[in-house]
């Protein structure tokens, strides 16, 4: 929902790799029917999350003829970009159930023309079991993505065997790697949001759609050759190109799975679906639910939020007056320039429809809708001001964990006195007509949800992630110490050398008058000198596998479910055999070391996939590819924990003495009594209880109540409770900074890295770093590069030093399932729990 300046250069990008995109998915469309994949027919099919417009589709068998008494039918999505990627599978059988297990596996294998870079990408194997008696079931597996593209090659085997005509392709080739780069950053720059249909809005849905559109992204002449063909996109919910903005679902499509929403921005939902959902407790309300904690964004349509819920009035955030008005003017600026467009001999008339338009015909279409579309866009702003979008019944917002629910508001007859009024014309006594009974969102209320998410409306800001490239950000989270050269050690190793082979060897065989043996000597000595070196570098690492591994946990206060992310870092004196285990129903994504390189020098090498995953209901299983011996390799996972319990506080009524808890300034001692020595008396209670719900013990437990009193418990265990005694402020200060630099960054690393090729300013590697290209992009005053989790915590424990009220924070010993490999040796590793209090 970015409103971004139509002079800047990425936006030109972004309409030329539009239109390249357009030109290349043609090809691969060509090539996948010529590969013998079948159509799908949709009707015959139920309805599920991937449908007929977001997806691609082969079902098995191929031939005409089906000998196999079954018939399954593969989906996976039709979005390029690297993001979590949903494959789904129908199995049903022709001649009645079936008579024994099978056991099955699909194996997706990327192609050199299908993805890109050519190193980037990832094979999959999704096991299979359908046992005895099955007449139809139907599987959903998640897969990492690290690379651009969606072509594989698809193939079924059975018990390791190939099974006859069960082998397509699925998916558009990229004919031109070297044109991906862009398009990948075209559609990446877009704002994906998926819009859950409803026969309550359905009537003005494309009329919300057409003024987003028309102020958001690409102008809609770069997206479509007719005003009517980017209608009818808007309409369909098209997937391809700029104008597939919104996708739309049922409610009865949505997935049961959070991983299937993180390939989109945003999810649009009227405010009557999503209660009636959460009411009734639903599998998808608790997937989307889940998809929200881990930071997706819901926006709720047609209501406001106090007619939704019933939360404190402080929970709850508008956007500021001087932010909307910003977005007026660019609103009327754009309106603008399409009058400016449509007026007669134009020169840049013809210039701006040269990306689609080809034809007079089209160009006259589009020089009569030009203006009417500035009309559109003048009367949406005065049917819905500044004003009313910041009042109580405007659109408002507010934090669910990492993410976020927006609250777009309604229009009633009761409302409608303020809707067409601004600060200096509006009257108590004017009246307005009532609005349409299905009213369209308005371009104001658009522009308000975007000024409430800021940089968060990013997928992949939000991650803190960019898995086709990475950044230079991997060295500030590698293990300490290891897979580096000891620079001093190699030094006294070559000064021995220099030492022997000078004043020893050469003064002995000189006096023994053999200086030929000097020929001899230096070789054997420089042999023996570079052995040392490696067999103590690989002796100084050892073969043991090592991990560093920082985990953060958000806790809801009030369902007591919790969110966790965690970057761990990989070493592996020898590879692994097993490869690495995450749990099924977690988000991997690699964090790729991008090792100096650009996209573009990346194009020429060798294709070569960076290994397997097999996925399984229980587990993601990494293949030993991954952890190369030697190398350090780094993931992120993210993965909801429903019902982790809560933690509490309540009145300490024991007569006990409390516990004397030292200021880490040492000259701060709280007493007993409540006080600090230099310090004004502290107010409120002297200590509280606090009660842990969890499933882990707590230690160092700061509590901020509702009066922003603060109190500290050294341990709390699991279903346990401890005594917190109150400390100030400062105090409290003090140990959370403390508390955050235990785990610090690697910066002597990346300054070192500063220094060499990695920062050269060549055309090849100015792109490498997407994600700060998305937060300049955005103009974003903050540059939350680790994501949404890591952002949070710094801006409580570093920057600001303090909590919000009724939250808490804690240290908590890492979870088993954060740990990939077992009996790795973990080491300089932290586990941060904060949430909010009941």
């Amino acid at each position: 929902m970015a409103f971004l300046d139509r002079s800047d250069w990425r936006l030109r990008s972004a309409c030329v790799a539009t239109a390249l995109l357009c030109v290349l998915a043609v090809p691969g469309r060509l090539h996948a029917q010529s590969r013998g994949t079948s159509s799908v027919d949709e009707s015959s099919e139920p309805a599920r999350f991937l449908n007929k417009t977001t997806s691609n589709a082969v079902v098995f068998p191929t031939s005409a003829k089906n000998r196999l008494g079954w018939r399954m039918v593969v989906r996976t999505p039709s979005i390029l970009t690297a993001d979590t990627m949903r494959v789904e599978v129908d199995f049903t059988t022709t001649g009645g159930p079936t008579t024994a297990d099978l056991n099955l596996n699909l194996l997706l294998t990327p192609t050199p023309l299908g993805h890109a870079p050519p190193q980037s990408s990832l094979r999959a194997s999704l096991p299979l079991r359908i046992p005895e008696g099955t007449s139809q079931i139907r599987f959903a597996r998640h897969l990492p993505k690290s690379s651009f593209g969606n072509f594989y090659n698809v193939q079924l085997l059975e018990d390791g065997r190939s099974v006859p005509d069960c082998k397509a392709s699925i998916g558009d080739q990229v004919t031109r790697r070297d044109s991906a780069m862009y398009i990948n950053q075209s559609q990446q720059m877009q704002w994906r949001a998926l819009w859950v249909q409803s026969p309550i809005d359905e009537s003005s849905r494309v009329e919300s759609l057409k003024l987003w559109s028309m102020v958001n992204g690409s102008f809609p002449y770069y997206t479509a050759a007719t005003p009517e063909e980017w209608e009818q996109g808007l309409r369909r919910g098209d997937s391809d190109g700029d104008a597939a903005v919104v996708a739309l679902v049922q409610p009865e499509e949505l997935p049961h799975d959070w991983r299937a929403l993180r390939p989109y921005d945003a999810l649009l939902m009227h405010g009557d679906d999503w209660r009636s959902m959460s009411d009734l407790g639903t599998p998808a309300a608790a997937a989307l639910r889940q998809w929200i904690q881990a930071g997706g964004i819901l926006i709720l349509r047609g209501t406001t939020a106090q007619d939704h819920e019933s939360l404190p009035a402080d929970r709850y955030q508008v956007a500021s007056r001087e932010s909307l008005n910003e977005a007026t003017q660019r609103i009327l600026a754009i309106a603008g320039q399409y009058e400016t467009l449509a007026q007669s001999n134009n020169e840049g008339f013809s210039r701006e429809m040269s990306y689609i338009v080809t034809t007079e015909e089209d160009m006259q279409l589009w020089e009569e809708w030009l203006p009417k579309a500035a009309q559109q866009l003048r009367e949406s702003l005065r049917n819905y001001t500044t004003y009313f979008a910041s009042q109580k019944a405007g659109v408002q917002a507010r934090d669910e964990l990492a993410g976020m629910i927006i609250f777009l508001g309604e229009r009633t007859p009761e409302s409608g006195l303020n809707v067409n009024r601004d600060d200096s014309s509006a009257s108590e006594d004017e009246e307005v007509d009532g609005p349409p009974e299905s009213p369209s969102i308005e371009v104001m209320q658009w522009a308000a949800a975007s000024e409430l998410a800021q940089w968060r409306r990013s997928r992949l800001i939000r991650s803190g992630v960019d898995p086709i490239i990475g950044s230079q950000r991997f060295f500030q989270w590698v293990i300490p110490g290891v897979s580096q050269p000891p620079v001093y050690t190699f030094m006294g190793l070559l000064g021995v050398f220099v030492v022997l082979v000078g004043p020893v060897a050469y003064r002995k065989t000189a006096k023994a008058g053999r200086s030929y043996l000097m020929f001899a000597i230096a070789p054997v000595l420089a042999i023996a000198t570079t052995a040392a070196m490696l067999g103590y570098g690989v002796i100084a690492d050892g073969f043991e596998t090592r991990a560093r591994i920082r985990q953060i946990t958000w806790v809801d206060g009030e369902s007591g479910d919790a969110s966790t992310r965690f970057r761990s870092t990989y070493f592996a004196g020898i590879r692994p055999s097993e490869g690495l285990s995450f749990p099924g129903d977690s988000e991997v994504t690699l964090y790729p070391d991008n090792q100096s390189r650009g996209w573009e020098s990346r194009v020429e090498d060798r294709f070569e996939s960076r290994g397997l995953v097999v996925a399984t209901d229980g587990e993601l299983m990494f293949s030993r590819d991954f952890l190369p011996s030697r190398q350090q390799r780094q993931f992120v996972v993210h993965r909801p924990m429903p019902g982790w319990g809560r933690v509490r506080t309540s009145e300490n009524v024991s007569d006990a003495p409390l516990p004397v808890v030292e200021s880490l300034s040492e000259k701060n001692v709280l007493m007993p009594t409540g006080r600090v020595s230099d310090e004004k008396p502290l107010e409120g209670p002297a200590s509280i209880m606090v009660h842990c719900e969890g499933p882990v013990p707590l230690n160092e437990v700061i509590v901020c109540d509702s009066k922003r009193r603060y109190y500290f418990a050294e341990h709390v265990d699991a279903d346990a409770s401890a005594v917190a005694v109150q400390i100030s402020k400062k105090h409290a200060s003090e140990r959370m900074g403390e508390m955050y630099k235990r785990q610090w960054l690697i910066s002597a690393v990346v300054e070192r890295r500063k220094s060499n090729s990695a920062y050269r300013q060549d055309y090849e590697n100015e792109m490498s770093d997407l994600l700060s290209d998305q937060l300049n992009a955005f103009q974003s005053v903050v540059k939350p590069t680790d994501g949404v989790f890591e952002y949070e915590l710094q801006q409580r424990m570093q920057l600001q030093s303090d909590l919000p009220a009724n939250s808490f924070l804690a240290l908590a010993d890492l979870t088993e399932d954060s740990i990939a490999i077992p009996g790795a040796n973990v080491t300089d590793s932290i586990h941060y729990v904060i949430g909010s209090l009941p």
